[in-house]
């Protein structure tokens, strides 16, 4: 671990090294009317070096209201919502191939009084097309970008469905490497003196546990991930070592994810994992996930989303283990806008059924400010 952590480092320090170069000088570099400059003919420096000079700034979001029926033995209707969130992008171009980037982003609750709710990213970093990115704050997971970001593609804040009951999602305290050679993509991070959590709100295992690791090297989590991607053909593998001292667990996920454009209109994805937890009095425990997912284009804006799941926690008693399928039917309106009608079916091994029927908008934008 220590060998990674200094590996990693090493990397963090020479992405930022072109911008130590390359910053401007400080105001104490400035002549001041002390020096000779008189107030007249310091304004115009000033105002030839903006704070937004070079920087482009966005808003985004996208709206996601459903009305759901669900059946599970009882039945039930309510407004829910497929993780609806308000956005904020800033770029700075520093050099040629430098940039500064910041990020926001944050969850609104539209079934919940339409409030704001927790963030769900928050981090800035500075990207080199020589060397790559580097970012600090609460990001995409490396894990989930290299092994199911090619199976969430579903109208669902359970998206992708089986890797939902474990696997993580955005991650906080997080420092993160990525850069891309050619076709083959490297995805890295650290989660530091943080909690253990993946994301406020989303399902997983450590969604409301805020002990930090009691880790020797103050890392809560560590994980890496390789990709390629040539032509229509996607593979990626993973690995995310995640420590938990309250319970004395280590958690080690190994993750598989693919994809293929069959056809412009054919499009097929899986994300398999395989977890290994070990707990301080020597018992192990081994869940895994499967998604299977589909995409077929009718056009005219129609489209169809499918999808095969199942989990198993590797309970003994009192199992866990499920098979699911999903159908979704999308019709775009406009760019910004679809209407869709969606089914899921969850096959629990030991309780009913679960069945649910949802209709309702997904609703787009992406405004520059400047």
């Amino acid at each position: 671990m220590s060998h990674f952590i200094k590996s990693f480092f090493m990397l963090c320090l020479l992405a930022c090294a072109p911008l130590v170069v390359s910053l401007p000088a400080s105001a104490g570099d400035v002549p001041t009317d002390a020096e000779g400059m008189t107030e007249e003919a310091a304004e115009p420096m000033m105002e030839s070096t903006p704070l937004i000079k070079d920087t482009d700034v966005s808003i985004y979001g996208r709206f996601w209201p459903k009305v759901t029926y669900m059946e599970d033995g009882e039945s039930s209707t309510d407004i829910t919502d497929a993780l609806s969130r308000v956005g904020l992008k800033a770029t700075t171009q520093v050099t040629d191939t430098l940039s500064a980037v910041l990020h926001g982003e944050w969850d609104v609750d539209i079934d919940a009084n339409g409030d704001f709710g927790d963030a769900r990213q928050a981090y800035v970093g500075i990207k080199s097309s020589d060397l790559g990115f580097v970012g600090i704050g609460k990001q995409w997971d490396p894990y989930y970008n290299v092994i199911a970001e090619v199976t969430d593609i579903h109208y669902h804040r359970s998206s992708p469905f089986g890797y939902d009951h474990e696997g993580p999602f955005r991650s906080n305290n997080l420092v993160r490497y990525a850069h891309s050679f050619g076709g083959l993509n490297i995805d890295a991070g650290m989660q530091i003196n943080g909690s253990p959590e993946n994301n406020a709100g989303q399902p997983g295992f450590f969604r409301t546990n805020s002990d930090v690791s009691s880790d020797s090297d103050n890392v809560d989590a560590a994980g890496v991930g390789l990709s390629y991607r040539g032509g229509p053909i996607y593979v990626g593998v993973s690995y995310l070592r995640q420590n938990q001292d309250s319970s004395d667990l280590e958690r080690n996920f190994f993750g598989v994810g693919a994809s293929i454009n069959v056809t412009e209109d054919l499009y097929l994805a899986t994300t398999y994992q395989y977890i290994t937890d070990n707990y301080g009095d020597g018992s192990e425990k081994n869940p895994y996930t499967l998604d299977v997912a589909a995409s077929f284009s009718f056009g005219n804006g129609m489209k169809a989303l499918a999808a095969f799941f199942a989990y198993d926690d590797d309970e003994d008693t009192d199992s866990s283990q499920l098979l699911g399928y999903t159908v979704t039917v999308i019709k775009e309106v406009h760019p910004s806008t679809d209407v869709f009608v969606e089914w899921v079916m969850t096959d629990y091994d030991l309780q009913d059924a679960v069945n649910t029927v949802s209709v309702g908008f997904r609703y787009d934008f992406d405004v520059a400010i400047f």
